[in-house]
């Protein structure tokens, strides 16, 4: 095997760039707890050989988007402009973050747009209710499983029956004894969320924790996001979150529609 080939790699399609996927790779290496990384410690989170993590890493830092101390590498806040494209081509970039403020403000919660990567979901934009304690710091890029999270069930809505059934092909966690994992279960469960236009889970993430999320459409109707709210029973329960909350996403939503131009 040569320097170039990693132990993992597999038959890609005669367009695929390996170069291209691994500097990709070198670039996820870093995240929460991985901030400053050793060139061992990125050759062995991206799957890479140490000469190759290096000169990807030397190219990462002559574009501007990393930076050496030392033995230690880091990304720099220019790598923000690669999330930053996707956000503004799907019309999640900062035109949204004044609904979300005003959003969370109104109901005394804190409010997210969340996008489909499964298996996870992840917050894409993301707005504090004021002066609200949370137990869990969920930011900007926080992920969370969809099959147990009521924006996973909305976004999964959008999947076509063959998506999903590679979506389900693998056994999924169970979080707590409430958490809907058997395939057709979750399936009867995506019938009824896409049904009502909304989903409120109870408790399948973690005991006591409750979620809602409506969808987000832009004008040709293409579900674009989860807009969501959470709470913990002791505050505001399933219950209160379906009464109280779902038509105020609801209309927050259909406002944040007419910014998806």
């Amino acid at each position: 095997m040569s320097s170039e080939e990693g132990a993992g790699d597999t038959p890609r399609s005669r367009g695929f760039v390996t170069a291209f996927a691994r500097g990709l790779e070198v670039i996820r290496a870093f995240g929460p707890g991985a901030g400053r990384l050793t060139l061992s410690e990125v050759a062995a989170r991206a799957g890479l050989d140490r000469a190759v993590a290096r000169r990807l890493l030397m190219t990462l830092i002559e574009l501007g988007l990393a930076s050496s101390e030392g033995r230690h590498f880091s990304l720099t806040p220019q790598v923000l402009g690669l999330a930053q494209a996707y956000l503004g081509g799907a019309g999640l970039d900062r035109r949204m973050q004044p609904a979300l403020e005003a959003l969370a403000h109104r109901i005394g919660e804190s409010v997210s747009l969340s996008v489909l990567d499964w298996p996870d979901i992840v917050n894409a934009a993301r707005a504090e209710a004021p002066d609200r304690p949370f137990r869990h710091t969920l930011t900007v890029s926080t992920r969370m499983a969809a099959h147990a999270t009521a924006s996973g069930r909305v976004l999964m809505t959008a999947l076509s029956p063959t998506e999903l059934a590679t979506c389900l092909a693998a056994p999924l966690p169970r979080y707590t004894p409430r958490t809907i994992t058997e395939p057709a279960a979750l399936l009867r469960a995506l019938t009824e969320c896409r049904e009502a236009g909304f989903a409120v889970l109870n408790g399948e993430l973690e005991e006591g924790f409750a979620s809602a999320a409506v969808p987000l459409t832009d004008s040709a109707g293409r579900l674009v996001a989860a807009l969501a709210t959470s709470s913990h029973a002791g505050r505001r329960d399933a219950a209160a979150l379906q009464t109280e909350m779902v038509p105020l996403l609801q209309a927050a939503a259909r406002e944040m529609s007419a910014l998806l131009v």
